[in-house]
């Protein structure tokens, strides 16, 4: 049993979505504009080699490229729902969308969110049997990683950045975890950000030490088919995990938006004003307040007025699978959904 999410939600093809979004759809494979240094700035010309005119050049100097980006890709089109791209110190690739795509993508993104109070339950109910199985065995250590990433809300992680130094839990070593008198992770997280990230749950503790007393280097093992073969559980592995128990329409980045509503949700209805909420939203995604309120959490936990907050929170319970301020968010969102559906639905 998945959820079932209306297609137009789950559509990831900027080929579609661009269009969707109003705009036109032109990859950084195609003729663009390049840059090139100038002294202390840049010039800017076109794939034919001639100087852009000065609103193509003001429309460029809005986006912000830093100065550090190399291989630098511009759109040669201002509706381009790619800006621009580029490879930035570190050697990753990093993109500019234009305002309208990002938009039409987190709208597309939190309308997708009312759903995933039904996936969350069914991912936790395959975490807990899963990790019934022998430590080393895949599902154990895919299980292991799911559960940190849905209570800690940590990025799932790639090999790429890894080997870059930045680090999610996918990739996590022994030297991540620091067990004093408390359980603790330290590691660089995206953008080079160090991160300790305090774990309170008895259980995850106890998994967590278990994977790292037999562990040879990465946190998340398990054994290979060769004999004294380790592998790593991955970021695939972790999605094809949540695909499975909850279906297509849903992946690791939607445990940061829902854990990040639910904290402002529980912060507002202990009375905090909704940029301190976010703020506290931020501490636990490990991100700033203007990252966190534009790209994690819903809109709706942030313009419900202080009685709505307060009449979801009075109605909802914690259970075994949701927290209370999880049940809220879940009710805070339905009662939105509700409200903003057509007469005819």
């Amino acid at each position: 049993m998945v959820v079932r999410v209306p297609e137009e939600l789950i559509e990831r093809d900027p080929a579609v979505l661009a269009p969707a979004a109003g705009l036109v759809h032109l990859s950084d494979a195609e003729p663009g504009i390049g840059r090139r240094r100038r002294g202390s700035g840049f010039s800017y010309h076109d794939a034919f080699g001639a100087a852009v005119g000065d609103d193509v050049r003001a429309r460029i100097e809005a986006l912000a490229i830093p100065p550090a980006w190399n291989d630098v890709w511009i759109s040669p089109h201002e509706r381009g729902y790619l800006q621009a791209s580029g490879t930035d110190q570190a050697g990753r690739k990093q993109y500019r969308y234009h305002d309208d795509f990002r938009e039409h993508c987190d709208g597309l993104k939190y309308a997708r969110l009312p759903y995933f109070g039904r996936a969350v339950v069914l991912v936790r109910r395959a975490i807990e049997q899963a990790l019934t199985e022998p430590v080393g065995s895949r599902s154990h250590a895919v299980a292991a990683a799911v559960a940190l990433i849905d209570r800690c809300l940590l990025r799932v992680g790639n090999h790429g950045s890894a080997e870059k130094g930045h680090y999610g839990a996918t990739t996590l070593t022994v030297e991540h975890v620091i067990d004093d008198d408390v359980m603790t992770l330290e590691y660089t997280a995206k953008s080079g950000q160090e991160r300790t990230v305090v774990i309170d749950d008895e259980d995850l503790v106890a998994i967590l030490t278990e994977l790292a007393s037999d562990a040879d280097d990465e946190l998340f093992w398990f054994d290979g088919d060769a004999a004294g073969e380790r592998r790593r559980a991955t970021a695939s592995d972790v999605n094809d995990f949540i695909v499975e128990h909850a279906g297509p329409a849903f992946s690791a980045k939607d445990f940061r938006t829902w854990g990040a509503s639910s904290v402002v949700v529980e912060a507002r209805a202990a009375g905090s004003r909704p940029l301190d909420a976010v703020d506290e939203a931020a501490d636990s995604l490990g991100n700033t307040r203007a990252v966190a309120r534009n790209s994690y959490v819903h809109p709706v936990a942030l313009q419900a007025d202080d009685e709505q907050i307060d009449d979801a929170w009075r109605s909802s319970r914690r259970s075994k699978w949701l927290d209370r301020s999880e049940s809220a968010l879940a009710k805070l969102l339905s009662t939105s959904a509700s409200s903003t559906a057509s007469p005819g639905e």
